[in-house]
C-alpha cells in the first residue's frame, strides 16, 4: 500500500515538474516575442513606389507615329511620338510668302514717303516764300502725316507677321514629343491614328533610378517611429533576400484625405476606423545579391516592413 502511495506521489510531482517546465518554456517565448516585437513596428500593407510622369502633348493633333512601347526604356529628350505637323508646314510656308510680301510693300511705302516727305520740305520753304497757297500747303502736309502712318502701319504688319511664324514654329516644336526624363514606359494609353487633346495622357513613365517603399503604418503604431529609423524590408519579388532601408519621409496626413471621396461625418452617422498613416522608405540593394544580375524594384510590387524604433 505504501509502495503505491509512493509511486503516485512520484508520479504527481513527475507531472507538476512537466508543467513547471512547459510554463516556464512558454513564459520565456512569450517573453521574448514581446521582447522582440516591442523593438519594431509591423506592417505588409505597403509597396514600392518612384516618380511618374504622364505625357500628353499640349496642341490638338493626330498621332503620326509611335517609337517606343509599354516596357522600353527611355532616356531624357528621346523621341517617343510624332504629330501630324503638314498642316503647320503649310501655315509656316504661307507665314514667310506674307512676311516677303511685307518687306517688299515696306519698301514700297519708304520710297513713297521719302517722296511725299521731300515735297513736304520744299513746301515748307514755299509757304515761307509766298510761292505756294495755303491750301497747297496744308495739302502736302497732310500727304506726309498720311505716308508716315501707312509706313508704321506696313511696319507693324510685318512685326505682327513675324511674331506669327514664332507661334507657327513654336507649335511645330510641340508636334515632337520627347521623354521628360529617362525611364521606362509603364502604360501605352493610345494608338497610332488617334487625335490627341492638349493634356490627354499618351504615355506613363516610371523612374526607376530612385525607388522608395510606402507603408501606410495603423494610426496607433505611429507614435515610435522616428525619421531616420533603420527598416527591414522584406520583398515578395525576392523571398531569399532580406532589403534594408531608413524613414525619410512621414506624411502629415492620413492616406484617407487624399481618397477621392473623403469620409464625410457631417451626416453623424459616424464609424471609428483606424486610419493609416503613409511612411516613405528607401530600399538598399541587398549585399548579398549578385552584382550581374538585374533587380526589378517596380512600383506597385508588394513588400512586408519592420521599422525599428529607438524608443
Amino acid at each position: 500500500m505504501e509502495e503505491v502511495e509512493k509511486k503516485s506521489f512520484f508520479k504527481s510531482v513527475k507531472n507538476w515538474i512537466y508543467i513547471i517546465v512547459v510554463l516556464s518554456v512558454c513564459s520565456a517565448g512569450a517573453y521574448y516575442f514581446w521582447y522582440e516585437t516591442s523593438k519594431y513596428v509591423y506592417t505588409k500593407d505597403a509597396q514600392i513606389e518612384a516618380f511618374s510622369v504622364d505625357i500628353s502633348p499640349d496642341i490638338l493633333a493626330r498621332v503620326m507615329t509611335l517609337e517606343v512601347d509599354e516596357g522600353d526604356f527611355v532616356q531624357e529628350g528621346q523621341l517617343i511620338s510624332q504629330l501630324q505637323d503638314d498642316i503647320l508646314l503649310s501655315k509656316r510656308v504661307e507665314s514667310e510668302a506674307n512676311i516677303r510680301k511685307l518687306k517688299e510693300s515696306i519698301r514700297f511705302q519708304e520710297a513713297r514717303f521719302e517722296k511725299i516727305q521731300n515735297d513736304f520740305f520744299r513746301a515748307e520753304q514755299g509757304i515761307i516764300d509766298h510761292v505756294i497757297s495755303a491750301q497747297e500747303f496744308d495739302h502736302k502736309q497732310k500727304d506726309f502725316k498720311m505716308a508716315e502712318a501707312e509706313l508704321k502701319f506696313a511696319i507693324a504688319n510685318l512685326e505682327h507677321a513675324i511674331k506669327q511664324l514664332e507661334v507657327i514654329n513654336t507649335k511645330l516644336t510641340h508636334t515632337v514629343i520627347t521623354a521628360p526624363m529617362d525611364g521606362m514606359i509603364a502604360k501605352r494609353w493610345i494608338l497610332s491614328g488617334d487625335v490627341m487633346r492638349p493634356g490627354q495622357t499618351m504615355f506613363t513613365m516610371y523612374d526607376l533610378s530612385e525607388v522608395w517603399a510606402l507603408a501606410r503604418l495603423d494610426e496607433t503604431k505611429i507614435a515610435g517611429v522616428r525619421v531616420g529609423d533603420i527598416v527591414k524590408i522584406h520583398v515578395d519579388a525576392y523571398p531569399g533576400y532580406e532589403f534594408e532601408g531608413r524613414v525619410f519621409v512621414i506624411k502629415g496626413a492620413a492616406a484617407s484625405n487624399f481618397s477621392l471621396i473623403p469620409q464625410d461625418n457631417a451626416t453623424g452617422n459616424y464609424t471609428k476606423v483606424s486610419q493609416r498613416i503613409p511612411i516613405k522608405i528607401t530600399i538598399d540593394r541587398p549585399p548579398n545579391f549578385p552584382k550581374d544580375e538585374p533587380l526589378y524594384l517596380l512600383p506597385g510590387m508588394s513588400v512586408e516592413v519592420k521599422i525599428y524604433t529607438k524608443k
